[in-house]
């Protein structure tokens, strides 16, 4: 857990408790495709032209086979068919308005079997397959999507039994708005999950000619190249198929080929954007496609998005940035900081909601004003201030 989500717990947890007293009352990650020894993955898209010279440059919104909007929660377990001798043992059980899931399937099929059970069951709801890559658990990770919901199918052994293990993901169109301004991608860049501030797409193109396009690229757009360790999609290595690269050999009969890693070394590269922002990007091998990890890095307080007349209090110091919110340490005493917020937002006709929630060396306080809503919350240490503003209403 990040350090800002576990002062958001810690806030949480602190206030309901005092709430209680008084009444007596936050890049799934899908498993990244490798190669198949023996024979080449088969993405679903051709083959573009070159990347560099003449080839067209991609730009927001990039990507194909993304045509969705925002949709409810899809229903993937409920309808997903499961081969002979199976039963689902983890049913889906992530929050009904996250259109992402995952469930496991307990199998006493072969690995075989599912992979051809599911390469005929599937198309037949829609599904595409776009590739299938060996693994390191003793069967086959395949790879679906339908429309803009992304579907990985790992299917393997654990602990000597066969688990087939599914993780889809809903990727909008309106993530693609979300990257850096100006960001260019590849032509046919497929983008196949999104995050608030991460992003992952496959091209179907060598990933030395990718390295070389934003090598180029990020010079023509004057963004100055800095020291980073990319966004760490597989820790500098090749890739490695499904979700374990771990080197258990062990299986039962019946195991499928087990993966080789990619030789070629991930590519890691990291620019500075002139608004002061960093995006790291990790360019990973995937037989004659590429698999891109972007990573951007809020610097700039601006891009947090807050209401321009929120003020910074004079001397803080930047701890984290996110989209709708910033966290700062301040050398300052919380009741003199809590003091200053209420004089200032109640002059830019910000409304105080209640009279906030205090407990020993911690505040919380809602504002708002319209429709837009900040939260100020404050937590003192022997030394400093810690002082977060979060605007729910900024957040996309």
């Amino acid at each position: 857990m990040g350090r800002k989500n576990l002062v958001i717990f810690f806030v949480a947890i602190l206030f309901l408790a005092g709430a209680c007293s008084y009444s007596s009352q936050a890049t799934q990650a899908i498993p990244q495709p490798s190669n198949t020894p023996g024979s080449p993955s088969q993405p679903a898209t051709a083959t573009p032209p070159p990347l560099g010279g003449n080839g067209q440059i991609s730009t927001q919104p990039p990507v194909s086979g993304n045509t969705g909007t925002s949709e409810s929660k899809p229903d993937i377990q409920g309808s997903f068919p499961l081969p002979p001798d199976s039963q689902v043992t983890s049913p889906d059980s992530s929050d009904p308005s996250d259109p992402n899931g995952s469930f496991t399937i307990q199998s006493q099929s072969s690995p075989d079997e599912v992979v051809k059970f599911y390469a005929d069951k599937l198309p037949a709801q829609g599904w595409t397959l776009r590739y299938t890559d060996a693994n390191f658990s003793g069967g086959a990770t395949q790879y679906w999507k339908k429309g803009n919901l992304y579907l990985t199918v790992n299917i393997g052994f654990e602990d000597s039994r066969l688990a087939i293990k599914c993780q889809y993901e809903l990727v909008e169109t309106q993530a693609a708005q979300k990257l850096p301004k100006d960001f260019p991608l590849p032509p046919q860049a497929e983008m196949v999950s999104a995050q608030n501030t991460s992003w992952e797409f496959y091209i179907p193109q060598d990933y030395a000619a990718v390295s070389s396009f934003y090598t180029q690229q990020m010079a023509a757009l004057k963004w100055k190249q800095v020291l980073g360790t990319g966004t760490g999609g597989n820790g500098g290595q090749g890739s490695c198929g499904g979700a374990d690269c771990g080197g258990n050999t062990n299986f039962p009969a019946g195991a499928l080929p087990t993966a080789t890693i990619d030789p070629r070394s991930e590519k890691d590269l990291s620019f500075r954007m002139p608004d002061g922002n960093v995006v790291d990007l990790a360019i990973t091998p995937h037989t004659e496609g590429t698999n891109l990890y972007v990573n951007l890095t809020l610097n700039n307080i601006a891009s947090a998005g807050l209401p321009q007349d929120v003020p910074i209090y004079p001397g803080a110091v930047v701890q984290m940035i996110d989209s709708g919110s910033v966290e700062f340490q301040i050398n300052a005493d919380m009741k003199r900081i809590e003091n200053y917020y209420y004089g200032k937002l109640t002059a830019a006709g910000w409304v105080p909601v209640g009279s906030g929630m205090e407990q020993s060396g911690s505040f919380m306080q809602d504002w708002i004003k319209g429709s837009q809503k900040i939260t100020i919350t404050l937590i003192a240490s022997d030394t400093s201030t810690m002082l977060m503003i979060d605007c729910s209403s900024c957040k996309p």
